[in-house]
């Protein structure tokens, strides 16, 4: 099996959402609001309404998987997706030049433009 990259992981999170368990969704929700409250002026005004609406969590289990930061913790989403259900996911490679195209049903290349459609 061929290394997993994290291309591939953000291929297997964005189209195979349905495969992460309950902690892990959580964690990447975590991420995403985490990152847009950066962004933000009143950030610990917004955290508290954050943590009351549970878009945020502080539940040690589920922030210890973004310790190593995102692009690990996507790896190991990823890597467990693919251990759990291997049969389940499916890379869409360019027939041309070999690149993962966007998505799995995608027929067309975003790298050299070859297209597959019938």
């Amino acid at each position: 099996m061929e290394p997993l990259t994290p291309e591939k992981a953000n291929y297997i999170i964005a189209h195979y959402m349905q495969l992460l368990n309950e902690p892990e969704k959580i964690a990447l929700k975590q991420h995403r609001h985490s990152l847009k409250l950066s962004e933000l002026p009143d950030g610990e005004l917004r955290t508290k309404i954050y943590l009351r609406n549970q878009w945020l969590t502080d539940e040690p289990e589920i922030l210890a998987q973004l310790d190593e930061g995102y692009v690990q913790f996507i790896l190991n989403c990823a890597g467990r997706i693919l251990k759990d259900y291997p049969d389940e996911v499916f890379f869409n490679y360019c027939a041309k030049c070999g690149k993962l195209a966007r998505t799995p049903r995608a027929k067309q290349c975003r790298f050299c433009g070859y297209d597959w459609h019938e």
